[in-house]
């Protein structure tokens, strides 16, 4: 069954059709065929034998019966016939643990497989393409559609293998107990195995729709609890919680259509069934009353046999809900990994090592997302851009919102490519770095530097992961951490809790100045790094910021001019381009952007240096 019209009409949705995402599911099951092979053996022989029981406990009855002796029990015969059972039943044990271990050792392997596949292919995707993502889509993406896909291979594939398998065998066995047996039950096994999963996707469609609103659904209640505070605070709860009934109401009408699909389709698997086994049960008195089967051995082993054998095919019916939720979870996934990165890594490039840490933008033109119609923004943010910073200087970056000064840093780091134009670092371009290469060149603190929920000692090895002990140590004293720590009773392993909610913001920044030092590169990236600081904790991070960047080549990005006033030189950028230039004393002197912004923050400025 083909999605491709409903995949044309929804943003993010790859075009392939089922199959196409059946064969790229089953890829990553190769890896492990031997074992999901023999899961699927050992499913088959446990529902086998599982009939094998019922038919020998049903033909046990009149075997007995037909070889009574009145007052006489024969125990050897009940004796026999126990056994049997309980092969039969021991075989079911065994094959049932088999099927059970392998089946879910697979699963959760490809599981793990298939989320490491699809970290490490959202890596070249961020920020460009990841940005265009809301938070909780995302974690919607990894999380609850990766656990979807875990019943395609443990509870999808091996069903429907059995529900193809077993009846076969089955209707073999009912052959050769007679031919007309088989030809009654054969059209029976064919609905339940194949006609009901063909109803159940007319009457629930694709499900595409819903999962894509449920994700919608996920980032509004995520957006919702992270800013429970602010909503709360202007009174806006009610409204909130409207709006979330309200996109919940609108994923209802998908909702419905699928999982009632699903009840119906159970229903009619009921009928289906009864039918079915009163059909058996019809041809088989009808043979014994001619003859042609035994009527007390035969005969209730057929309708015992072909009960087991009805819920069998069906199996694949019960499934197949799951089995499609499973194809629209890879498919929002597959939508993902699919996507281009926005910039194109070299594997293999210029080394680091020998090139002087200079910065040069030479006649650069940038505009984000100016493929895309529904996130362009119509308007570049550099237009003819250039700058050169030589190596050791202090350079700060100032100007009011939106004039594509952080721009720089993400082409630095090469999170974006301009449309055209050339950026170097000392000689080379660039795009004649890998990634891995380029990016030793650069230690960045941000203004939203994130802190992982681990501990201060493995958020600050995020600078350089096999550093030592005294590195880790020497790097806390150089961000003014180590006295601090030193209190705490757990020391550096001491949690910093979920986004660093167990850290001040002058702590979460002073961690990640530790980072910076720790990672030693040549050039530093100060983006807005003390902005959401109080002036007095500004204080205390400028003087680790300092120790950062001395003896390499900084770019600060700022709006608070107290933090840059020792710059070597200080550029300010207006519309995309640079407009002053020069020391601070220079720029208050020239009565321009820069002095009347000066003006503005003096009592600021005055009360950082006192």
């Amino acid at each position: 069954m083909s999605v491709e019209a409903t995949a044309g009409e929804l943003p993010g949705i790859t075009k392939a059709s089922n199959l196409q995402i059946i064969r790229r599911l089953l890829t990553y099951m190769t890896p492990f065929n031997l074992i999901m092979f023999t899961s699927l053996t050992a499913r088959v022989v446990k529902i086998v034998a599982q009939a094998a029981v019922l038919g020998i406990a049903a033909a046990s009855v009149g075997i007995y019966i037909e070889s009574a002796t009145p007052g006489v029990v024969n125990w050897d015969l009940l004796w026999l016939q126990v056994q049997w059972i309980a092969l039969a039943g021991t075989i079911v044990g065994f094959a049932s643990y088999i099927e059970n271990y392998t089946g879910h050792y697979v699963a959760f392997r490809i599981l793990a497989a298939f989320r490491d596949k699809f970290y490490y292919a959202m890596l070249p995707l961020a920020p460009a393409r990841t940005a265009k993502l809301q938070s909780g889509d995302a974690v919607s993406r990894v999380m609850t559609d990766c656990e979807r896909i875990e019943p395609f291979y443990a509870h999808t594939i091996a069903p429907a293998v059995a529900a193809i398998a077993v009846p076969i065998i089955l209707l073999a066995w009912c052959w050769s107990v007679h031919p007309t047996l088989f030809w009654a039950l054969t059209p029976f096994y064919i609905a339940t195995t194949f006609v009901l999963p063909w109803l159940v996707s007319k009457l629930g469609g694709d499900g595409i729709r819903y999962r894509e609103q449920l994700g919608q659904v996920n980032a509004f209640v995520s957006d919702s609890i992270q800013g429970v505070r602010d909503t709360v605070a202007f009174g806006y709860e009610k409204r909130r919680s409207r709006e979330l009934w309200e996109r919940g109401a609108s994923m209802q009408e998908g909702q419905e259509k699928l999982y009632g699909a699903d009840a119906t389709q159970r229903a009619l698997a009921e009928i289906f069934i009864t039918v079915g086994i009163l059909a058996s049960a019809w041809v088989g008195v009808e043979l014994a009353l001619s003859g042609q089967i035994s009527t007390l051995i035969e005969l209730p082993a057929v309708i015992a046999v072909s009960i087991v054998g009805f819920y069998v095919s069906v199996g694949m019916a019960n499934n197949y809900t799951d089995f499609r939720v499973s194809l629209i979870a890879a498919r929002r996934l597959f939508s993902m990994m699919d996507q281009p990165p926005a910039v194109v890594d070299r594997k293999t490039g210029a080394a680091s090592a020998g090139i002087a840490p200079s910065i040069h933008f030479r006649n650069v033109h940038f505009e984000y997302d100016a493929d895309d119609v529904d996130w362009n923004r119509q308007k570049k943010v550099f237009d003819g851009f250039s700058i050169d910073i030589a190596p050791g200087r202090h350079v700060a970056l100032v100007g009011p919102s939106g004039t594509g000064k952080s721009t720089v840093v993400n082409l630095l780091l090469r999170q974006w490519d301009p449309q055209s134009g050339d950026i170097r670092v000392g000689n080379r371009p660039l795009r004649d770095f890998s990634l891995v290469e380029l990016q030793k060149f650069f230690a960045v603190v941000s203004q939203r530097a994130f802190i992982f929920n681990e501990s201060i000692r493995d958020n600050i090895l995020l600078g350089r992961h096999d550093a030592t002990q005294t590195e880790v140590e020497a790097a806390a004293r150089g961000a003014g951490l180590a006295e601090w720590i030193a209190t705490l009773p757990e020391g550096y392993d001491t949690p910093c809790g979920e986004r660093g909610s167990k850290l001040s913001g002058g702590q979460r920044q002073r961690v990640a100045i530790a980072r910076a030092i720790l990672k030693n590169a040549p050039i530093v990236l100060l983006d807005e790094a003390t902005s959401s600081l109080d002036v007095e904790t500004e204080l205390g991070v400028m003087r680790a910021i300092r120790h950062l960047s001395k003896g390499r080549t900084s770019l600060t990005i700022a709006h608070r001019l107290s933090t840059v006033m020792d710059s070597d030189e200080i550029l300010v950028m207006l519309e995309g381009r640079i407009a002053e230039r020069g020391t601070h004393q220079e720029l208050v002197a020239k009565g321009g952007w820069y002095a009347r912004m000066f003006e503005i923050q003096k009592d600021e400025v005055d009360a950082t240096l006192v």
